[in-house]
């Protein structure tokens, strides 16, 4: 494999929030990590760590800081050690570098600034339907100082690239999230009669998930004396018993698999402020019909006949379209098979090699930008994989 974009490489990437808590990016790239490992890559993940990570490929840093922005808890490296991140940079001798959510400060600033000689692949994740002023100005700013010269850019979806446009002017490739369709996959065995079984995963610390919706939805429908049940997994205070409901906190990659096999339903009822749904993918790939709030970044990832799309912030509108999937099992069973087969697009194996593809162009732009700099009478040496740092 001599191309750039069939040999191996050695790619660092760099995930700017903490490795050690639940979040979709987090989930994202260790997934994608993964992936191009199963093409022949070796792959480092370099982020923040509130705690030692022992996991092979994985360097953590200390210096995580909770910001709440954009509706939820963002663990950051706002106080990384600029000298660490160097060291690992130097250390690694990487072939590229894939930069997550390169306007988040810290660590993916220090990341740019610190291997001038290396391809830059930046993933934008983020998504805001209404950002305030001072995130606009100052995404643009950042933007503008870490834009990296050759870089070629990814978005995971049009809301995400749209979102990103507000500091990035050039062009970005649109890749969704990946999911795994060995591991999130239909069940087999027939499922007993009993009552239809609801299945929330999201932070119900953050209100964009739009949790106290359909905690108010569920508790209209037991009122109104609908079979139901309901199955809360993620991270979140504790909650008083209501009956029916079981909260489970968070759990492994495993316990996740088997509620969504358990499961009748999936409800995201998220306000805004997503760039896609991972959430939506797996329950997809499991075979599960959804009900999920009508806004741009869930959209764009269901397909029409595969959920009810309800809008945000309307707990009334939520209970109806759950009480009419209750009623209707045919239903539920044909949406679920359209989305199974909507998920087998979104499968890692197919979602990697495009992502290499980019990697492919930004080698590209980085072998052409050394040419032309090579063949100028008045050029300096151009920086080699040894002179990072």
């Amino acid at each position: 494999m001599n191309s750039p974009d069939r040999r191996a490489l050695r790619i660092g990437m760099v995930v700017p929030y903490d490795l050690c808590a639940a979040g979709g990016v987090k989930h994202h790239a260790y997934r994608l990590a993964d992936a191009l490992r199963a093409l022949g890559d070796e792959v480092t993940l370099l982020g923040p760590a509130s705690r030692p990570i022992d996991r092979p490929g994985v360097v953590g840093f200390a210096g995580v800081v909770n910001v709440v922005s954009n509706g939820g808890d963002n663990r950051m490296a706002l106080l990384i050690r600029p000298s660490a991140v160097r060291r690992a940079l130097v250390d690694g001798r990487f072939d590229l570098l894939h930069l997550h959510e390169p306007l988040v400060p810290a660590l993916t600033y220090f990341a740019t600034w610190f291997s001038p000689g290396v391809p830059k692949v930046v993933t934008f994740h983020a998504n805001a339907e209404r950002p305030p002023l001072q995130l606009r100005l100052g995404q643009r700013l950042w933007g503008a100082t870490v834009h990296p010269l050759h870089a070629a850019a990814i978005a995971v979806s049009q809301a995400a690239a749209r979102y990103a446009g507000l500091a990035w002017k050039r062009p970005i490739t649109i890749i969704g999230n990946g999911v795994d369709t060995d591991v999130f996959s239909p069940r087999r065995a027939p499922r007993p009669p009993r009552p239809v079984r609801l299945l929330f995963v999201g932070k119900r610390t953050d209100p964009r998930k739009g949790w106290s919706d359909l905690l108010d939805a569920y508790q209209r429908l037991r009122a109104a004396g609908r079979a139901l049940t309901l199955d809360v997994v993620g991270e979140g205070p504790a909650l008083p018993h209501i009956e029916g409901m079981s909260v489970h906190g968070s759990v492994s990659l495993a316990a996740l698999v088997a509620l969504h096999r358990q499961a009748d339903l999936l409800v995201a009822p998220s306000r805004g402020q997503e760039s896609f749904g991972m959430v939506l993918l797996e329950a997809m790939a499991s075979g599960l019909p959804v009900v999920c709030t009508d806004i741009e970044g869930y959209r764009e990832v269901v397909p029409a006949d595969g959920a009810r799309l309800v809008p945000p912030n309307d707990p009334g509108a939520l209970a109806a379209a759950i009480a009419t999937l209750i009623a209707d099992a045919p239903a539920r069973a044909a949406m679920g098979a359209r989305n199974v087969r909507a998920a087998l697009a979104y499968d890692w194996r197919l979602v990697a090699p495009r992502v290499r593809e980019v990697y492919a162009v930004a080698l590209g732009r980085r072998s052409a930008a050394v040419s032309r700099t090579a063949g100028s009478a008045w050029a300096t040496p151009p920086a080699g994989r040894a002179s990072m740092g």
